[in-house]
């Protein structure tokens, strides 16, 4: 089959923009290579036409840090641990490394997301080594080795720390400092609600969310005794997904959420099939992550190519007196299987290849 190959060989790359330099990345030179040296041109023009132009200037660093603070950008309860001649020292450590993006798209990163900006978005307070030295003297809290060390591995590349940790430390107006939460959903409505609240509340302060879905009942499980009541865990799903949607932190990132459901749950192919790209739109999950809790003896069926059942967190619930998801399914398998007291469907050999393929093989079911 024949290839076209896209060749560049005009040099005047100083009269482009840095989107076009950028661009040419995907241009072969007259040699049939990468230009990889326009992506560190389209770095540099882009702050000779963009970011230099669009900072706030300041005299000093002792106007600088005396402004931030005062207007409510900085909290100031992270700068008095420190004399200012240390702080001035550390920013001279930062700025004296002479830190460049070797990548536009680092640069481009760094000031949409990351760097402090003036209250409309429109100006940039912050460069590289000022968010370096601010998040070493938040996460040093007033140890000065540690806040010089933070600065020599952050700036050289050695450490980088967690999204929400980058993004907030010594702001103002900032979320948490910590990247993620793992709750759990119980078989209520009140733990339900509970999870919609603690979605946006997390969300909002810039963690990633995982909920675990294992101990709701599964769809048709009865309530107060009265059968096929219950809708199982997709709406549930659809709430947590319009939840992270709506929560942001500040529009610097997008709420990120995850579901988990244990394998042997009868919900299992309902979920799985939330994420076909054919699915109905009153099920079909878009931006919620899911993940699969699966257990030894999951694999172990899958080995001897044996049927696979699934059980009730409702009836495990009422025989153990503990939810699915603090039952040892490997363990208990066997017996839960021989128990009539649990109801139970049976996963046949066809179906149970279909949810092995969709479990492993799907790019955006993590396991």
């Amino acid at each position: 089959m024949a290839t076209t190959e896209l060749r560049i060989t005009d040099s005047s790359s100083s009269e482009l923009d840095y989107h076009s330099l950028n661009a040419m990345l995907n241009l072969y030179d007259a040699d049939g290579r990468i230009q990889f040296d326009k992506d560190r041109l389209a770095a540099r023009q882009y702050f000779l036409q963009h970011v230099n132009q669009n900072t706030v200037f300041f005299h000093n660093l002792q106007e600088k840090l005396d402004y931030l603070v005062e207007e409510g950008y900085y909290e100031k309860e992270v700068l008095e641990k420190y004399d200012f001649s240390f702080i001035k020292s550390l920013f001279q450590q930062a700025y004296g490394k002479k830190f460049r993006f070797p990548t536009f798209l680092g640069a481009f990163k760094y000031y949409t997301s990351y760097t402090l900006k003036t209250f409309d978005g429109k100006r940039y307070l912050e460069r590289y080594e000022d968010r370096v030295c601010m998040v070493a003297l938040t996460l040093a809290a007033g140890n000065q080795q540690v806040a010089r060390d933070l600065v020599e591995e952050i700036i050289t590349g050695r450490f980088q720390p967690a999204t929400p940790t980058f993004l907030n430390c010594g702001k103002k107006q900032r979320g948490e400092l910590v990247s993620c939460f793992l709750l759990r959903i119980e078989d209520n409505m009140e733990s339900i609600g509970r999870s919609i609240n603690s979605a946006l509340q997390l969300s909002k302060r810039g963690g990633g969310v995982a909920f675990l879905l294992t101990n709701i009942r599964e769809v048709g499980a009865p309530i107060k005794r009265i059968e096929n009541q219950s809708s199982g865990v997709i709406p549930i799903m659809k709430m947590l997904e319009d939840a992270f949607s709506y929560a942001n932190q500040l529009g610097a990132r997008q709420g990120a959420g995850a579901v988990y459901l244990h394998a042997h749950h009868p919900d299992i192919l309902r979920f799985l099939d939330t994420k076909r790209e054919n699915a109905d739109e009153k099920i079909r999950i878009k931006t919620l992550s899911l993940g699969v809790v699966i257990p030894d003896i999951t694999f172990e069926l899958a080995k001897n190519n044996e049927e696979m059942y699934l059980f009730s967190p409702y009836d495990v619930e009422q025989v153990y007196g503990v939810p699915l998801s603090e039952i040892s399914v490997s363990e208990k398998y066997r017996e839960m299987v021989d128990d009539k007291r649990i109801h139970k469907s049976k996963l046949k050999r066809a179906s149970f290849s279909r949810y092995w393929q969709r479990s492993n093989l799907s790019p955006v079911i993590p396991i």
